[in-house]
């Protein structure tokens, strides 16, 4: 994928260039704001097209100070002018506001890819004020050196051995990190505590007591107190990553079953221990399951409308979106085409690299999930291939 340089200048000269292909946008148009409501309106119904896009609000300095995307342009921007916003915010933006631009796109999907790449590129002041962090997506990994545990990561970093993401909710993710360690018997201490197994040769004698409590409560094995083996705890590290792998999911049966004989014995706080545990494996699984899908199915070339009679192909790896095209028409773009693909089809998989990445990937692993069509239409490496050969072929004869 093409690096954005992520940029704030002082004054706005146009959205910039993009990874969707010129076919499926236009150029970009703006209005200065009308200071009568209705006579903004009115501007709106002359000028702005009904067309899925992209729009954004300048200061009175010329800066971006706002990104949005709609299926419609002119009917998101009339709801700014509404006699009265449905969101306190939009009012905000109006007031600090002195002009409009839009970039039309040929489909909805595009347009939320566009926005992304624009915040991400911009970082407009109101699209970060109010945006949660609990909801941008995050990788569970394992690291640790000696003593390894399920990790928490926001980026892909070189300390995580193992990695898989993204998945949207940091704040449940968190939490379900925390049920791993919990889970699969895992430390969740420091890095910068010492770990020594009891099979492993020591100068002085074994500490005798945990550092924590977990070690009593039968979470944790205690490799910080040379209370487990190496073999013991590296086990356990591997069924955490056959289950990350969903190799082996059968901790949820065993959960379950936990979780109704305490409820049996009368032991309710052990059972809501085990039934949260349940849920936020559960919910991890299922987040895995749709990741594990579109990295097996989501591989090749999604052809999508543009605004002209070729359409646009958005080129998937993995399910991240590494690159896009115009469907090639002459036997020399399809040579190009044919070319790139199959240098693409033999690539390593390779998690996204930034936050704009992981929200590309997240989005067209939603559309594909949802829209029926869309899966219809998905061609592999090696149909887009025929499809160029085909072209090829012809324009020779």
């Amino acid at each position: 994928m093409k690096t954005l340089i992520r940029q704030k200048p002082d004054q706005f000269e146009g959205f910039g260039s993009s990874i969707l292909a010129k076919v499926a946008r236009q150029s970009t148009s703006g209005q200065s704001i009308p200071s009568d409501r209705m006579e903004a309106r009115a501007m709106l119904h002359d000028h702005c097209p009904l067309t899925p896009g992209v729009y954004g609000w300048l200061d009175r300095n010329d800066r971006l100070c706002y990104v949005g995307k709609s299926k419609s342009l002119r009917k998101r921007l009339l709801s700014y002018f509404a006699k009265t916003p449905s969101d306190p915010k939009m009012g905000r933006i109006q007031r600090h506001s002195h002009r409009i631009v839009w970039e039309p796109v040929s489909h909805e999907l595009l347009a939320l890819i566009r926005e992304q790449e624009l915040i991400y590129r911009w970082r407009p002041d109101f699209n970060k004020q109010g945006q949660p962090t609990r909801r941008q997506p995050a990788y569970v990994g394992i690291s640790g050196g000696s003593a390894p545990k399920a990790s928490f990561a926001r980026r892909m970093t070189k300390k995580l051995d193992f990695l898989v993401g993204p998945i949207a909710g940091t704040g449940r993710l968190r939490a379900a990190v925390e049920c791993l360690n919990q889970v699969f018997h895992l430390r969740d201490c420091s890095d910068r505590t010492r770990f020594q197994y009891n099979d492993q040769s020591q100068l002085f004698g074994a500490t005798d007591s945990a550092k924590c409590i977990r070690y009593e409560l039968g979470t944790c094995p205690g490799p910080c107190a040379s209370l487990c083996s190496k073999g013991n705890y590296h086990g356990n590290v591997d069924a955490l990553m056959r289950f990350l792998n969903l190799e082996d999911i059968s901790v949820l049966d065993r959960l379950s079953d936990r979780m109704k004989t305490a409820g049996a014995n009368l032991q309710y706080e052990r059972a809501a221990i085990l039934r949260d545990q349940l849920k936020q494996l559960s919910w991890l699984v299922l987040r895995l399951t749709a990741l594990a899908d579109a990295t097996e199915k989501l591989n090749g070339v999604l052809p999508i409308d543009s605004f002209g009679r070729r359409k646009l192909w958005l080129i998937l790896r993995g399910g991240r979106l590494v690159g896009s095209a115009a469907e090639p028409k002459s036997a020399k773009r399809a040579a190009i085409a044919s070319e790139k693909l199959t240098s693409i089809a033999t690539q390593t998989d390779t998690p996204a690299t930034n936050l704009m990445e992981m929200n590309f990937q997240l989005m067209i692993m939603a559309a594909y999930r949802k829209d029926a069509q869309m899966r219809k239409r998905l061609l592999s490496f090696h149909q887009a291939d025929k499809v160029c050969q085909s072209l090829m072929r012809k324009q020779v004869a």
